[in-house]
């Protein structure tokens, strides 16, 4: 396992990673991703009211002051809903800078429950799955217009269609879905992350399992074993995930990974130590979409000491900034505007950084 070199910020005595404005919230989100086609983010979490926990979710939108001209982030939206959110996701496309029409988003909440909304009009869910997972709904992928992939604290994996509309006809809530496949984990250890697209799943859980799953043979195609639990999974390339994503784990380290179906179904890992501190969390870890060319990816991480970091490919530290004295729970890119990213802290903080990488 290689170890990673010092940063002091600067890349050729410029900053590249710039906080650029922060919000303290007023309840705690665990997921952050950016609206398609927009300046706005959308977080989802747990709000406590009357020492009752509810559903959280928020719509923030980039905006400027006029007088001052300094950015900010104006809330938009807000609303309670009964059960706390743990994860989201927007539909991923092959092309992840293709435009995107479809705003909808998935989330996973901590009593089950799938449920898929609009962006534009979030009030009522527009189709979901009641007691998709026993327990919490740790990890959710969306891809295409359709295809729903969730992982459970149960230990399962369950494929949706939301083409596939409810049996019951009450609501769209969807008592009596069922999912087009599922996946059992023997040990029932809890899936924190999952990436997908319509051939593969890759799923990582608590114990260090790391599994890839065979969409069009409803089978399992490899597993192997991380000496640490998988916090997030993210591919270089949405058509074919297996050819490289990024791994992070409760361990300080990350893994850049690839898998050959014609070499023995093996899959290839290089680790890299990350922190100091032997069991620092690396709760997110994403790539780029920007950075294509001449094959160099660009990928950041979310760490447990409030810091997000951006690498190259090689695991060369590009920069480093200090967002909270939390963790960093959730990062996505902005595949509208280049250079924009968005984090939320357990701080109850969403912050906006700016980088032209």
């Amino acid at each position: 396992m290689s170890a990673l070199g010092e940063s002091n910020n600067k890349q050729n005595g410029k900053e590249i990673l710039h906080n650029y404005v922060t919000k303290k919230l007023t309840s705690q989100p665990y997921s952050c991703q950016w609206i398609p086609t927009s300046c706005s983010v959308v977080t989802v979490g747990k709000k406590t009211s009357g020492g009752i926990s509810k559903g959280d979710i928020k719509i923030h939108q980039l905006e400027f002051d006029d007088t001052s001209g300094d950015p900010k982030l104006n809330l938009v939206y807000e609303n309670e809903f009964t059960n706390p959110f743990r994860c989201l996701s927007f539909f991923k496309q092959a092309n992840q800078l293709q435009q995107q029409d479809n705003r909808k988003f998935i989330t996973g909440d901590f009593n089950g429950q799938i449920s898929e909304w609009d962006s534009d009009i979030c009030d009522i869910p527009i189709w979901g799955v009641k007691g998709a997972h026993q327990g919490s709904i740790s990890a959710i992928d969306a891809y295409a217009d359709n295809l729903v992939v969730c992982g459970g604290k149960d230990g399962t994996i369950k494929v949706y269609d939301t083409r596939i509309k409810p049996n019951s006809a009450n609501d769209n809530n969807g008592n009596n879905s069922s999912p087009i496949s599922t996946f059992e984990q023997t040990n029932k250890s809890n899936c924190w992350s999952i990436c997908t697209n319509d051939n593969n799943i890759i799923a990582g859980f608590e114990n260090g399992d790391l599994n890839i799953y065979n969409l069009k043979t409803n089978s399992i195609q490899s597993t192997t074993k991380l000496n640490g639990g998988i916090c997030s999974i993210d591919s270089n390339d949405r058509s074919n995930i297996l050819n490289q994503f990024l791994i992070t784990t409760n361990k300080s380290f990350i893994s850049i990974a690839s898998f050959n179906n014609n070499n023995n179904n093996n899959i290839e890992f290089k680790d890299y130590d990350i922190n100091k501190e032997p069991n620092q969390t690396i709760w997110s870890g994403i790539y780029s979409p920007w950075n294509k060319k001449d094959n160099e990816n660009i990928f950041t991480i979310a760490q447990g000491d409030g810091s997000v970091s951006m690498y190259r490919d090689d695991c060369k530290l590009i920069d480093k900034v200090l967002v909270s004295d939390l963790p960093i729970l959730s990062l996505d890119y902005s595949k509208d505007r280049k250079g924009l990213l968005c984090c939320i802290s357990l701080k109850k903080q969403l912050s906006i950084l700016i980088s032209p990488c």
